[in-house]
């Protein structure tokens, strides 16, 4: 179970990657130097001595890399004050996941002035983060995975019982290195190079979480949102030559917490036809004999979100419970919610109670 959240800040908490790409290019400029934003996209993540530094190398200048951060630093507080705010949703999660008793973070490879700058410009609570960890408190940045390997010792919190929140390729690396689950967020990469890196699943920002108000409806979001995400990829692997309807789907075992998922599978003989939630059925009997799943995951493009055929439904009807979630999801990250007896409820039953 997740009991601790650690949020990297620039591109999670607040959008600040346009202003310190800014106050960077800007710093450049003293110096005689045209830099561009993409010149700074490969060093996104690793913290300001490579954001800066990896930049004076590309165009042959020798820096005091402390003395150019300070510099930088100045140019983004008169930039960012007053214009930016946290993120939508933020302030919402972070007070959720207080009230919930979850343990919380911030690690980012950012230095303390930056770090604090933002704090300020987001007006969180410092008190409700029970540690504060910046680019100078560690040696190795991201990709390396010690800055969320000293956050998760500072809260006293097994590295598997933490979930990072990232949107920067090296900072998804650091995380899966250290051992953490990774949700990633795409302010600053797509989802394809985020999920390259390892992240477990993908949103648009913290606004995509609804209001929870204990740690057990917090992991319950997080099993739908990885659900969810295996659901897509096996979708990526319908084989459709007939109708060209693809449909990925996840079930979770209430026994295990284990996530099965399935795609469908087409046939010229059309009853021969696999659904994908049929699919993900048969993937978890086969791994833990009798199935109880808690929840059942659909993916589909269509809008609203299509349900399981009448078909799937009297499969699972076997295997769920009638206050099951069935969760129907479409590709721009909208979800329904039923209960299963919603769906279906009057399924045959020949089994005696």
């Amino acid at each position: 179970m997740i009991t601790s959240i650690l949020f990297d800040m620039d591109g999670v908490l607040i959008d600040s990657e346009e202003y310190i790409s800014k106050a960077a290019i800007g710093f450049f400029k003293t110096l005689g130097v045209n830099a561009k934003a993409e010149d700074f996209i490969p060093f996104i993540g690793a913290g300001e001595d490579r954001y800066i530094g990896g930049v004076a190398q590309k165009y042959g200048l020798s820096l005091d890399i402390e003395q150019a951060k300070l510099d930088t630093y100045a140019i983004y507080k008169e930039l960012i004050e007053g214009k930016e705010e946290a993120l939508p949703g933020v302030t919402r999660f972070i007070t959720n996941a207080h009230n919930a008793g979850l343990k919380m973070a911030v690690a980012t490879s950012a230095d303390l002035t930056k770090m604090e700058i933002n704090l300020d410009v987001m007006k969180l609570d410092r008190s409700w983060f029970h540690v504060l960890i910046n680019g100078k408190d560690i040696e190795r940045k991201k990709p390396f995975p010690d800055i969320y390997e000293k956050a998760a010792d500072h809260l006293e919190s097994p590295i598997g019982e933490c979930i990072v929140f990232e949107d920067a390729t090296n900072g998804v690396e650091a995380a899966k290195r250290a051992g953490a689950l990774c949700g990633a967020i795409t302010t600053s990469f797509t989802s394809s190079q985020l999920l390259d890196k390892g992240a477990d699943f993908i949103i648009g920002g913290l606004d995509d979480f609804p209001d929870f108000a204990t740690v057990e409806e917090f992991n319950r979001l997080l099993q739908l949102y990885r659900g969810r995400q295996m659901a897509i990829e096996s979708r990526n692997h319908a084989y459709v030559r007939y109708s060209g309807y693809k449909v990925g789907a996840a079930v979770i075992s209430r026994q295990s917490g284990k996530i099965y998922s399935g795609c469908n599978v087409e046939n010229a003989s059309y009853g021969a036809t696999i659904c994908a939630e049929r699919g993900a059925v048969m993937k978890g009997i086969s791994e833990e004999g009798k199935l109880d799943i808690s929840s059942v995951i659909v993916v589909t493009d269509d809008q609203p979100p299509a349900p399981p055929c009448a078909m799937c439904l009297q499969v699972l009807s076997e295997f769920c419970s009638p206050d099951a979630a069935i969760y129907l999801c479409d590709m721009n990250n909208n979800i329904t919610t039923y209960r299963f007896d919603e769906l279906l409820p009057l399924p045959f039953n020949l089994l005696k109670e």
